[in-house]
């Protein structure tokens, strides 16, 4: 008889949900009160659509509030590993000072 595996809906790094919808990326666990929303904003143009400008901001998850007032800082980088970095910290700190 086979059991069935314990999965994810989303792909997740160092433990949080990492979700890609097109030019949009999501990261951090929807219930805990901060989340991170990345914007690929530009791309290089060649095959591997490599991001050239990226936009990092720091969301509140609280849907009572306005698209406006959700966001606590934002920041555009030059590549999407530096926006992800720069997020990481951003959610790390803001989720540790509950």
């Amino acid at each position: 008889m086979a059991t069935a595996k314990n999965k994810s809906d989303f792909f997740t790094y160092k433990g949080l949900p990492f979700v890609r919808c097109k030019n949009f990326i999501y990261y951090g666990n929807p219930t805990e009160k901060h989340i991170i929303f990345i914007t690929i904003l530009e791309t290089d143009g060649s095959a591997e659509e490599l991001p050239t400008r990226v936009s990092v901001e720091l969301l509140l998850t609280d849907e009572t509030l306005l698209p406006n007032e959700r966001s606590l800082k934002k920041k555009e980088k030059s590549s999407l590993y530096e926006a992800f970095d720069l997020g990481q910290v951003w959610l790390e700190r803001a989720n540790k000072a509950k």
